[in-house]
């Protein structure tokens, strides 16, 4: 079982957290901006969802 201060270190760049790590000095403008950089590119791993296909989807769903 992982103890409260390595789960809170496991997030210390999650998104809810960012502001407030940076607010309490434990980040700094330039970690996140390296740490966002160096996130791995997904823009081509998408599937556009369109409004007719979530009405079909449901629709399908309601099918007994």
């Amino acid at each position: 079982m992982a103890l409260l201060h390595e789960s809170i270190a496991d997030k210390k760049f999650d998104t809810r957290m960012i502001e407030r790590n940076v607010q309490r000095g434990q980040l700094n403008a330039s970690e996140v901006d390296k740490f966002l950089k160096d996130l791995p590119d997904d823009s081509g791993s998408f599937e556009v969802v369109t409004e007719e296909d979530l009405e079909f989807q449901e629709k399908v769903s309601r099918r007994p």
